[in-house]
């Protein structure tokens, strides 16, 4: 055992602690964010911690330190003991019953560590350089930021856990914007992998270039109720905003707008979405979760209808349930209910064969207001920016769209996915392929 976490049980079990449990973490970031050529903003940090909680009479006590004297993990012992007598007594205050976690490999990247400061620095650089030479509508980018991160996490309780992984990040994230005469646009696109290598320099940049290009020349039109096309990083921002409605946690405090569903349509039938915190390529995969419990697949909606919720060990405990494996935290936090890799299940149509069944239509390329979307009713109202959609083809670009509704009644709504399946992070790791929908009141002039 780590003689940190053996030191802070030995103590806790001294001190009358009848359950504890310690969370140790470490890592590195590394952001970059250029403007102009030149660095606007660099942060370049380590961290570590170590989180305790401790368990006494339905009580929990937590406390949290960055340091490792023996000083200092004396008093994080006193000091959560001591929080830990003014929480209030719940009979769902347990530690879960230890259970082997499955590893997870390639969740980290030993180049990551190799790779100079400079060549990060050099990246950012990069794909503003290439951005604004590629075309010459694009004379600037507001944003173009390189970022990566280290992180190592180990658990260990008084009930013989003792777990641990080391996961690695790096992704790319680049904002144009195109003028022509007095107009402005903007075009938005993110790579990501486990390290530099992964990220798709060239590839990052001409989609950010041509999705602010082609929208020069937008206009408004008139108010319709029509098909509308959700390119994957639209769809994956309203997955985002769906995210904490699957929270057991939500649920139990009526904020969640699934609450009372369960079993219930509450999507079309070609809808399923799942939480897999075991997905190979999500960013947010993890052997295990915040408390230790093993990490797995959870189908939260199947063919339309609501399966179930996500839940920690509390939550479970106070439904009679089971965790989900859905903690998450930090050292300087408890554990919480919340997503790792949620996804839109993708089809099999391509999108030129989605479009193509679209003879009318819109297609949603960017989306604005997601913040007003009201978590307990899931109404919403949303500007929209794209293209118009004429016998199953891109055509003009369109501009001051708005559309208003109920994201049940907009999940309920969908009648094709498409097999293009795209990860941002909105909300957590949130992925969709591009999702048709039947038609919706588009307003315009």
């Amino acid at each position: 055992m780590n003689p940190i976490g053996e030191r802070v049980l030995e103590r806790c079990k001294k001190l009358g602690s009848e359950d504890a449990e310690v969370y140790l973490s470490r890592g590195t970031e590394f952001t970059v964010r250029v403007y102009n050529r030149e660095i606007e903003s660099l942060v370049s940090a380590e961290s570590r911690g170590i989180g305790l909680r401790t368990f006494r009479e339905h009580r929990v006590g937590f406390s949290y330190t960055s340091e490792t004297e023996p000083d200092a993990l004396d008093g994080l012992v006193d000091d959560a003991l001591l929080n830990g007598r003014y929480n209030h007594a719940d009979e769902a205050n347990v530690l879960p019953v230890p259970q082997p976690a499955d590893p997870l490999a390639g969740l980290a990247s030993p180049a990551l560590s190799r790779v100079e400061p400079q060549r990060k620095i050099e990246f950012a650089l990069e794909m503003e350089r290439r951005a604004t030479s590629l075309d010459p509508r694009v004379r600037r980018v507001s944003d173009a930021v390189y970022s990566d991160g280290t992180g190592e996490v180990e658990i260990v309780n008084s009930r013989g856990l003792q777990a641990s992984f080391a996961r690695t990040i790096a992704y790319g994230v680049l904002e144009t914007i195109a003028e022509q005469d007095s107009e402005m646009q903007s075009g938005f696109a993110f790579t990501h992998g486990r390290d530099m290598e992964e990220l798709d320099l060239a590839g990052v940049v001409q989609e950010a270039v041509e999705n602010a290009a082609g929208l020069l020349g937008a206009r408004p039109v008139k108010t319709a109720t029509v098909p509308v096309v959700l390119h994957p990083h639209a769809a994956a921002m309203i997955l985002g905003v769906l995210a904490s409605s699957f929270s057991a946690d939500a649920v139990i405090k009526r904020r969640s707008l699934l609450a009372g569903k369960l079993g219930e349509q509450v999507a079309a039938g070609i809808v399923t979405i799942t939480d897999d915190a075991r997905l190979p390529e999500g960013l947010a995969s993890r052997p295990f979760d915040g408390e230790g419990v093993p990490s797995r697949r959870n189908e939260l909606i199947a063919d339309g209808v609501l399966k179930g919720y996500l839940h920690n060990t509390y939550t479970a405990a106070r439904t009679s349930g089971q965790s989900t494996g859905s903690a998450v935290r930090s050292y300087k936090s408890v554990p919480e209910v919340g997503v790792s890799n949620l996804v839109l299940k993708p089809g099999e149509l391509t999108k030129d064969a989605l479009l193509a069944r679209v003879d009318n239509g819109l297609h949603v390329s960017q989306l604005s207001g997601l913040n007003t979307v009201n978590p307990v009713s899931g109404e919403f109202s949303l500007g929209l920016t794209g293209h118009w959609i004429e016998h199953g083809r891109l055509t003009t670009p369109v501009k001051e769209l708005t559309v208003a509704g109920n994201v049940i009644a907009l999940l309920k709504k969908v009648v094709a996915v498409g097999s293009d399946l795209r990860f941002m992070f909105a909300g957590g790791f949130c992925g969709s392929p591009t999702v048709l929908i039947e038609e919706l009141p588009v307003g315009g002039l």
